[in-house]
This record gives structure tokens, sequence and C-alpha cells, in this order.
């Protein structure tokens, strides 16, 4: 995934915390904005999660290029500043109006803020789970004993009847089944919860964002 512009070229708005999302996200690309959109998948405070290239303008599409993340208190585009190219006067001004337009605030971002431990090793850690395959049974087991209230994740092994619970959890995690403190996650003492807004698969478009053609996420240019 990269925040590079490139000329003319157009990229979508790809949703990030969909299941297909999430595929493209993957391993193996250590990129800063790979990184910065794992740990934003995993918040529980997200409600949607982008990659935004470009917005319209005035007529015009103007170049993103950043994730754009939803929280309660509105939209975010994430500006890594050490992972993309300069922008003069001019593209500066327009992206700040294009942002403004689309109530969309812009927050500067780096590798030391994105890298920040022990939140980015907790992440990494949660992420590498996100293949495994778990039992319909003992997931539905799983969320009937977080029905009422959020347990530790050595409550909700001893539940469930589970000893190696924590793999689990992390995988209903990356799906955004259950969330949790991802400051102390995977801590067998830490809380873990049912999503309040179950956004499992799709995550409905709260911030408005252009049309274009198909790409892939790639490596930082």
């Amino acid at each position: 995934m990269s925040q590079t512009k490139a000329g003319s070229r157009r990229y979508p708005s790809i949703d990030l915390l969909s299941a297909s999302g999430r595929a493209l996200l993957g391993s193996g690309n250590e990129s800063n904005c790979r990184r910065l959109a794992v740990q934003l998948t995993l918040d529980p405070a997200v409600r949607s999660l982008r990659f935004v290239a470009t917005l319209p303008l005035a007529g015009e599409q103007i170049e993103v290029g950043m994730l754009v993340a939803e929280h309660d208190d509105g939209c975010v585009a994430y500006d890594i500043v050490d992972e993309r190219v300069d922008r003069d006067i001019d593209s500066e001004g327009l992206l700040l109006i294009a942002l403004d337009q689309h109530d969309i605030i812009l927050r500067a971002v780096d590798t030391f803020s994105i890298c920040a431990q022990p939140l980015a090793h907790h992440c990494e850690r949660i992420w590498e789970h996100r293949g495994l395959e778990i039992d319909h049974h003992l997931g539905l087991r799983i969320e009937r004993a977080l029905e009422r209230d959020r347990l530790s994740v050595r409550e909700l092994g001893h539940a469930v009847g589970e000893r190696n619970i924590t793999p689990i959890v992390s995988n209903l995690i990356c799906k955004r089944v259950l969330c949790t403190d991802l400051a102390t996650f995977p801590d067998r003492d830490a809380w873990v919860a049912r999503r309040s807004d179950r956004l499992v698969e799709n995550s409905s478009p709260s911030c408005k964002t252009a049309k274009s053609t198909r790409s892939k996420l790639g490596a930082p240019k």
C-alpha cells in the first residue's frame, strides 16, 4: 500500500474492513501505511476504514492517497509524512480544501508514532492469526459467553472450555467480531468483548470518496 502520487493514474476507494480489503493487507509489505492500516483495522474505535486515492473538488479529482478512518467524532485522513513525496504549495492547498469539503480532518503521522511499542507489536501478533479457521460452534459459544459483559481472555477460555483461546480471540478481532484493549492484549488478563457495531464483513461508507478504476495495494515507491 502506498501514499505515493502517481501522475494521472486514478485509484479506487478501497474498503479495508471488508473481507477482501483485509486480504489485501496480507503480510510481507512492511510499509508504514500497511502497519497503520492493520492497527486501524483492529482498533475498536474505528467504524470504517478506506484507502482513498482521490477526492472530487470543483469537477476535478484531487490526489489524496491516504488511509481515511471514521471515528465517532468524524473522519481522519492519515498523512504519513515520511512515506510520501513532498507536495508543493498548490497541491497542498487543493488537498486541504478537498478534505475540508468532505469533512475529513488531516492528521500527520510518522514512523515513530506508527511503530510505537507495545501497540505496534501487539497488533502484529493479533494479525498473525487472521487466517485461522475456527469451528462454527466454538464461535457461537464465544459470542454467547460475551453476550452480557466483557470477560478477560482467561475467563473466556474457561467459559468455552478452550485452553489456548488467545489465537482464536485474535482471529475474531481481525474479523471485527470481537474487540479488546490493544495496549494490553494478548495478556490473558486483558478484557475482550463483542463489537457493538458488528462491522464484520462490510463497513458502510460514511465519508464521501471518489469513484475511479481498479488498482491494488503495493509496496511503497
